[in-house]
This record gives C-alpha cells, sequence and structure tokens, in this order.
C-alpha cells in the first residue's frame, strides 16, 4: 500500500471535518454580539478551521494534479477570509499606519492566483470551452481580482473612510463563507443542475446580501448612529 493510499483518506477526512466546522460555526460569529467575545472566539474557530482546508486542499490538489484546480478554488476561499481577518489590524489606516509585510504579501500571493484563475477562464471561456472550471474560475477569478485591487488601493490611498476596515472585515468573512456554503452544495447537493450551478448559487445569493448589509451600515452612519451602540470595537 503506497503512502498516498494511505494519506489521502486522512486528508479527505481533515478537509472535511474543517470544512464542516467551519459551516456550522460561521452563523454563530454573527448571531452574537458583535465585537464581543463569542463573537471572537467562533470567528477564530472558524479561520483557523478554514485553515486546514486550504492546506488539506493544497495538498490533496498536489497527490492528485488533474483536480488541482479545486484546490486553487481553496486559496481563492482562504484569501477572503484572511483579507477579513487581517482588516481587524488596519482600523488606524485613516490615522496614517502603514500595512504590514504579511498584507503586501496576502495581496501578491491572492494577486497571482486570483489574475491566474481569471485569465485561465476566460481563455477557455474565449477558445468556446465552456464547462465547469472555466465558468468558476472566471468568476472566482473576477471577484478575488477586484478585491485584490481594492485592497492594494485602501493601502495607498490618501483619503481613508475610518470605518472601512469593518467592511473589509465583513466582505471577507461573508465571502469567505458563501465559499464554504459552495464546496458544502457542490458535494452534497448534485442535484442542481448544471454543475455550475452547484458552485454558484451562494455567490448569485450571498454577494449582493454582502453589499445591501454594508450599504445598509453606511446608511446608518450616515444618520449619526455610531459604532459602538451596536458592536464592541477594540482598537488594534
Amino acid at each position: 500500500m503506497s503512502i498516498e493510499t494511505t494519506l489521502v483518506p486522512w486528508l479527505l477526512g481533515i478537509h472535511a471535518t474543517a470544512g464542516g466546522i467551519a459551516l456550522v460555526v460561521a452563523p454563530l460569529a454573527m448571531m452574537t454580539h458583535k465585537g464581543g467575545d463569542w463573537h471572537r472566539r467562533w470567528g477564530k474557530v472558524f479561520f483557523y478551521g478554514m485553515i486546514v482546508v486550504c492546506a488539506t486542499a493544497i495538498t490533496l490538489g498536489i497527490l492528485h494534479p488533474k483536480n488541482f484546480w479545486l484546490a486553487l478554488v481553496a486559496v481563492f476561499s482562504f484569501y477572503l477570509v484572511a483579507s477579513g481577518y487581517r482588516s481587524l489590524y488596519l482600523k488606524k489606516l485613516h490615522k496614517g499606519i502603514r500595512p504590514a509585510k504579511m498584507d503586501i504579501a496576502l495581496q501578491g500571493i491572492a494577486g497571482l492566483v486570483n489574475g491566474s484563475l481569471l485569465i485561465w477562464g476566460l481563455a477557455h471561456l474565449i477558445l468556446g470551452t465552456v464547462n465547469t472550471q472555466a465558468i468558476l474560475f472566471t468568476v472566482f477569478g473576477l471577484i478575488g481580482t477586484l478585491m485584490v485591487v481594492s485592497g492594494i488601493m485602501k493601502f495607498y490611498r490618501q483619503r481613508h473612510d475610518k470605518r472601512e476596515w469593518m467592511y473589509g472585515h465583513i466582505g471577507g468573512f461573508l465571502g469567505g463563507y458563501i465559499a464554504t456554503v459552495s464546496a458544502f452544495s457542490a458535494v452534497n447537493l448534485t442535484m442542481i443542475k448544471p454543475i455550475w450551478l452547484q458552485w454558484l448559487w451562494p455567490t448569485i445569493i450571498g454577494v449582493p446580501l454582502i453589499f445591501l448589509t454594508i450599504w445598509r451600515l453606511k446608511r446608518r452612519f450616515v444618520k449619526g448612529e455610531r459604532l459602538r451602540s451596536f458592536a464592541d470595537v477594540r482598537i488594534k
């Protein structure tokens, strides 16, 4: 029995377990008081669960190169969560704080992966290869590339919204959760056709909800409501 034959079932089990935990705990973080102790605890469990999901997906992709595209999708998912997590450490961008090296590295690696996804997907669609991989790569690559561009611009623009860290946190973590639901749907909701829709229906529903959530928050601030009235804020 080869090492690969022994290792793969274990990796799949760890991957599925971590993904299942992330799927369950994220709503718990959403339902608890924002910035409170339990919100942070559930958020950290989700974050570290996604690290395991990404690491096992990459390893499985290396062991099975034909499925390496799934590892790239996992990297895309983790980027969303990681960017949302790092937003918590960038609360003073409006006061001149500079992004850390890990923030620059995160955006750089994500730009390379997401840009590659987008180019690969678009190239295949233009050449007439309209399949699940091409559609997913194009959609996820486009979303990821736009987020990278937005993230880099946020680091270096002169004027900042002092609450943009919160919008980044919300968009990143909710985006990562949408990706988690997408993976769950692709594995378990096989009755949905075509296959690309198994992956993309959470994005079709979830992305507008993210924009709506952020828009509603901005409206509350415009009306004079303070963030501390509904969330605990600990400035890093």
